[in-house]
C-alpha cells in the first residue's frame, strides 16, 4: 500500500496532512471490484497503463467514488501528466480533499508551471477550503520560481492570518521565496523571527544573499550558522564557494576547502565543480586542475567548470585539449561547455579557431547558438580589431542582440579608439539599455581619447537628463580571511596615510628605475600633474598598496 506524507524532518507536527489512506479510508467501501480497481492503479507503470484503467473506471458504477477519483489523480501527478489530474480536480464529485488541492498545487509547482500553481492556490481560498502548513511549502516555492513578489507578500499575509509563521517548514519557504525574489530585506526579518532553525533556513538565507550579490553578509550567514552547531550540508558549501568566487577570497575557499575534507563531507560533482571554479576565479587554476583530477567521477558539470576556468584564464589551447578529453570520454558538451571554449579563443584573440568551433556548435550538436555564444563571438572579433566583421555578425545574428552583446563592440571600440563605429553602438544600446550608466561612461572615454571633449559634455548631458548618476568602482584585496574595499581616492581606511606614503616612495623607485608615467589613461581633460596625482589615488594602487605592507616576502 503506498502511502503519502509530507516533510519527515524534524518530526511532522499531530495537526499535519496525514496520509491519504487515513483521509479516505476504503473500509467505508465495499466490494471486490472497487479493490481490484484500486490494485490496477497501484500497479500502473506508465501513464499509458494509467490511461487504459482511467477508462476502465469510468465504465464502472464507482467513477463517481472520492476515494477511487483521489487516487487516480494522484496516480496522475505522479506520472506528471498534470492536466488530466487538475480536470479530476476541478470536476470532482464532492468537495475535493485538501491533500488533493496540495499535491495539484505541488505537482504545477514541482514541473515549472509557476503561475498554474499560484492560481490553483486562489482557487482553492475560493472553494473554501483551508490550508494548512503543506500548502504553503507547495505554493511559496511556485512564486519563488515566477519571481512574483506580489503574490509572496499576498501569501504571506495568508500565513499571518493562519498563525503559520513561525512554523519551521513555513518559514524556510518564506525566507526561501523572499530571496530569489530579490527581497533579500524581507527574507532576513523572517529568518531573524524564526524561532527555530534548521539547515534549510540557513541554507536559504545564504542562497538569497549569494542571489543578491551581498557576498559577505553570505559569509557571516554561515559563520552564524557554525555559531549555532547547525550542520552544513553540500549545498550550505557550493553556495559558499560561490560567495568566496565572486569576492575572490582565495584564503577562505582554501578553507572552506579543509573543512570539507575534514567534516569528510562527500564531494559530489557539484561540489567538485564549485571548488574548481571557485579557484578558477580566484586566480589559481592550478588547484582548480587539482581538484579535478582528485575527482573519482566527473560528468559534465566538472568538465565544464574546469574548461570555463581556463577558458576565463586565456589558457585556450589548454582548454581546447580538455574539451576534446571530455568528448573523448564519451561526455557531450553542452551550451554552457562551448560559452567556457570561445571565451578562452576570445581573450587569446584566436579568431580561426573560435569561428571553427562556433561552427562546431551549431552543425555538429545542433546547439542553437544563445547570446552568451553570440557575446563570445562579437568579443573575439572586437579584440582582434575587426570591428566591421563583430558589426556584421551582430546584425545576422538569429538572436535578438540585445545591450551586453553591443557592449563588448563598444569596449572593442574603447581599445581601438574607433569613435565611428563606437557612435552607431551606441545609438543600439540606448535603445534597450538607456539607463545604465556604464554606456555613457564608455562612450565618454571613447570620445575622451580622442580629445573630443564636446562629445565627453554631450554624454554627461544625457546623463543628466536623465537623471542617471554613476556608482563609484571599488576593488578589493583579501588578508588573513578579511576583504578590505577601496574607493578612488580613499581616505577612510585606519592605515590611509601608511598606503599614501607606501604609493609615494613606490612612485620615486619605479620613476628612479627609468618608469614613465601614462597619462594616456586619464581620460579627463587636465594638466600632466593633475593627472599623475588622479593615478596616486587610484583604487586597485590603493588595494595593492594595502596587500603589500600587509603581506610577508614570499607569499601572495
Amino acid at each position: 500500500m503506498i502511502r503519502f506524507f509530507g516533510p519527515s524532518s524534524p518530526k511532522v507536527p499531530s495537526h499535519a496532512t496525514p496520509s491519504l489512506d487515513f483521509i479516505l479510508s476504503p473500509r467505508k467501501i465495499a466490494g471486490e471490484s472497487l479493490r481490484s480497481l484500486l490494485l490496477q492503479l497501484e500497479r500502473c507503470s506508465c501513464a499509458s497503463l494509467l490511461f487504459q484503467s482511467h477508462a476502465k473506471i469510468l465504465k464502472t458504477q464507482f467513477s463517481k467514488d472520492s476515494f477511487l477519483i483521489t487516487r487516480l489523480a494522484h496516480a496522475y501527478l505522479s506520472f506528471n501528466n498534470l492536466a488530466p489530474a487538475k480536470k479530476i480536480l476541478l470536476n470532482f464529485p464532492k468537495r475535493p480533499p485538501l491533500f488533493l488541492w496540495n499535491e495539484t498545487i505541488k505537482g504545477f509547482s514541482r514541473n515549472g508551471f509557476f503561475r498554474e500553481s499560484i492560481d490553483l492556490y486562489y482557487l482553492m481560498l475560493s472553494h473554501g477550503v483551508r490550508p494548512n502548513e503543506f500548502t504553503y511549502t507547495f505554493v511559496l516555492p511556485a512564486c519563488a520560481g515566477a519571481r512574483t513578489n506580489d503574490d509572496g507578500r499576498r501569501i504571506h499575509e495568508d500565513i499571518g492570518r493562519m498563525n503559520l509563521e513561525s512554523n519551521l517548514y513555513v518559514a524556510t519557504a518564506l525566507v526561501d521565496m523572499y530571496g530569489k525574489c530579490g527581497q533579500i530585506i524581507a527574507a532576513r526579518d523572517v529568518f531573524d523571527r524564526m524561532p527555530q532553525r534548521c539547515t534549510a533556513s540557513f541554507n536559504a538565507m545564504i542562497a538569497g544573499y549569494v542571489l543578491c550579490g551581498i557576498y559577505e553578509e553570505a559569509m557571516s550567514t554561515f559563520e552564524q550558522m557554525q555559531r549555532s552547531e547547525v550542520q552544513y550540508n553540500a549545498m550550505t558549501m557550493v553556495n559558499i564557494l560561490q560567495a568566496c568566487s565572486s569576492l575572490g577570497a582565495l584564503h577562505r575557499g582554501r578553507w572552506i576547502h579543509e573543512e570539507l575534507i575534514m567534516s569528510r563531507l562527500e564531494i559530489n560533482v557539484h561540489l567538485g565543480a564549485a571548488l574548481i571554479n571557485m579557484y578558477a576565479r580566484c586566480g589559481s587554476i592550478q588547484e582548480s586542475q587539482r581538484v579535478f583530477n582528485n575527482m573519482s567521477k566527473r560528468d559534465l558539470i566538472c568538465w565544464t567548470a574546469i574548461i570555463c576556468g581556463y577558458g576565463m584564464h586565456g589558457l585556450a589551447k589548454e582548454a581546447e585539449i580538455l574539451f576534446n578529453q571530455m568528448v573523448g570520454s564519451g561526455i557531450e558538451p553542452d551550451s554552457i561547455t562551448f560559452v567556457g571554449i570561445l571565451s578562452g579563443f576570445s581573450h587569446k584573440g584566436m579568431v580561426d579557431e573560435g569561428q571553427k568551433y562556433f561552427k562546431k556548435m551549431t552543425e555538429e550538436y545542433h546547439i542553437k547558438p544563445a547570446l552568451q555564444h553570440c557575446s563570445c563571438m562579437v568579443d573575439l572579433f572586437g579584440r582582434a580589431g575587426r570591428l566591421e566583421e563583430a558589426e556584421k555578425f551582430i546584425m545576422t545574428m538569429v538572436v535578438k542582440p540585445d545591450a551586453a552583446v553591443w557592449g563588448g563592440l563598444l569596449n572593442a571600440c574603447k581599445i581601438y579608439n574607433n569613435v565611428e563605429v563606437g557612435k552607431r553602438v551606441m545609438k543600439e544600446i540606448l535603445k534597450i539599455d538607456p539607463c545604465n550608466t556604464g554606456w555613457y561612461v564608455l562612450m565618454s572615454n571613447i570620445y575622451a581619447a580622442h580629445r573630443n571633449w564636446d562629445g565627453v559634455a554631450n554624454m554627461r548631458l544625457l546623463m543628466r537628463e536623465r537623471k542617471l548618476s554613476k556608482p563609484p568602482g571599488w576593488s578589493s584585496i583579501e588578508i588573513r580571511g578579511k576583504t578590505h574595499c577601496f574607493l578612488a581616492f580613499d581616505r577612510s581606511h585606519p592605515r590611509s596615510m601608511e598606503i599614501y606614503k607606501l604609493l609615494k616612495n613606490i612612485d620615486k623607485r619605479i620613476r628612479a628605475e627609468g618608469y614613465t608615467v601614462m597619462t594616456k589613461c586619464v581620460l579627463v581633460n587636465l594638466d600632466e600633474n593633475s593627472k599623475e596625482d588622479m593615478l596616486c589615488g587610484h583604487r586597485e594602487r590603493l588595494a595593492i598598496a594595502f596587500g603589500i605592507l600587509n603581506t610577508m616576502e614570499g607569499r601572495f
